[in-house]
């Protein structure tokens, strides 16, 4: 058997176990990730598509997931960067990291319910900036880029506060400025 076939036989294996909620949230996200992402090459998308995924699953599907807003690192440095990504059933799904603008960081891994879908760069996340974080950005801070810290923690705070209000977040993404709202990508997937 080639290595094609041994990967589609090892991902029907593995879709079978999934519960009917995992199967639909698997096929929006992969859609979403395929579809959207990857095929337009748009980066910097973590909060728009973890929050349309968020409610399509909710509105469409009658599916309670969680959007995460809280940090990445790439691992070669003490810089933690605001990222979000969905989790549901205690898996994480993250579709936008495996696209990222290569002058701001390298290329992460395509998850989907915590199955690996594209090899990339392995993140670790984290819920919180831990110890080495917080003293790397007091050096930055030292360094001049206060401004852009200061901007990019506002961001994520405004973020957060939209965790738990759906109409907060459907307001955000209606308010996309390149009409890329809830209605445009749901029609792509």
């Amino acid at each position: 058997m080639g290595q094609a076939k041994q990967k589609a036989k090892l991902l029907d294996v593995w879709k079978s176990g999934l519960s009917g909620d995992e199967m639909v949230l698997f096929d929006a996200a992969y859609k979403l990730h395929n579809n959207v992402i990857k095929s337009r090459n748009a980066t910097g998308m973590c909060y728009h598509s973890v929050f349309f995924l968020y409610l399509h699953l909710k509105e469409k599907h009658g599916i309670d997931s969680s959007p995460v807003i809280a940090y990445v690192n790439d691992g070669t440095d003490d810089i933690f960067i605001s990222h979000a990504w969905l989790e549901f059933n205690g898996k994480r799904t993250d579709v936008s990291l495996a696209v990222t603008d290569p002058r701001i960081g390298v290329a992460g891994q395509l998850i989907i319910l915590d199955r690996v879908f594209k090899a990339g760069h392995e993140y670790g996340y984290f819920r919180e900036i831990p110890e080495v974080g917080l003293k790397k950005n007091e050096e930055l801070c030292l360094s001049g880029m206060r401004t852009l810290l200061e901007r990019k923690e506002k961001e994520h705070h405004a973020m957060l506060k939209r965790v738990g209000d759906d109409s907060a977040i459907r307001a955000y993404l209606d308010a996309e400025p390149n009409g890329f709202n809830f209605e445009k990508i749901a029609s792509l997937l």
